[in-house]
């Protein structure tokens, strides 16, 4: 049947207003959920370096490493991502797969597409870590071990975010953080307040640091940066504020 420019617009209008009901049913449930999951403070100021713990890989695996699927050769890349995991018991059982991938920023976390089909207990995530430097400007092989861990520290943070929604608030969540660039900003700073609470603070500040004094970082990405995520004063103030020793 030939679809008529008023029949495609009036698809148009159904479409956004879908996602505008989604979004709304979203913030709903996030304001419940905001009364209900107020985490504790759990943070030191520990160092980590891959010469000290490259040995205990093993180790982690054998601890943490069930429904993990880690499909990359970059021994560095493995060992950040068990050391950040320890910081997040919760995910320990949680079904998790960490690969390369062209992304437009250094990592990303999402859960599976076909999460809507499963129950929240039975959900998988995809972490990606972008493996074309010229899309942004970094190369994620040029940060410090510590900084490696801080960052992927800040993509489980967003995992535990994830755990929390059923799925219909999931996909409201998704819906705003496409469209709505307060909730991107709010989700990217509370992820930045959990890695630090999670006693990686100085591992994230590590990363942010090496970021803004890269020059070779795309504008584009400087800027979302900037706009969404906690700054070297910010992350250094919850520091002392939470995790002062």
């Amino acid at each position: 049947m030939k679809k008529y420019p008023l029949f495609i617009n009036f698809e148009t209008m159904r479409l956004g207003l879908t996602l505008i009901f989604i979004h709304w049913m979203y913030t709903v449930t996030l304001f419940c959920q905001s009364k209900r999951h107020l985490h504790e403070i759990h943070c030191d100021t520990t160092h980590f370096y891959f010469e000290s713990y490259k040995d205990s890989l093993d180790d982690y695996v054998f601890k943490m490493g069930l429904k993990k699927n880690l499909i990359t050769n970059d021994e560095r890349l493995k060992l950040a991502f068990y050391i950040a995991l320890n910081r997040y018991p919760e995910l320990h059982k949680t079904r998790i797969t960490l690969r390369h991938k062209n992304i437009n920023s250094t990592m990303q976390a999402q859960p599976s597409p076909e999460f809507i089909f499963k129950r929240k207990n039975k959900r998988a995530y995809k972490i990606f870590v972008n493996n074309n430097p010229r899309r942004t400007g970094i190369n994620y092989q040029e940060l410090s071990f510590e900084g490696l861990v801080g960052w992927i520290g800040h993509e489980f943070a967003h995992l535990i975010d994830y755990n929390t929604m059923n799925n219909r608030a999931l996909l409201g969540f998704i819906a705003g953080y496409i469209f709505d660039k307060k909730t991107m900003r709010r989700t990217e700073r509370n992820a930045d307040r959990e890695t630090i609470k999670r006693g990686l603070g100085l591992q994230l500040l590590d990363g942010v640091a090496f970021f803004e004094k890269n020059n070779k970082i795309s504008e584009s990405y400087r800027n979302r940066k900037q706009k969404n995520y906690l700054s070297e004063a910010e992350i250094m103030l919850d520091i002392k504020r939470n995790c002062a020793p």
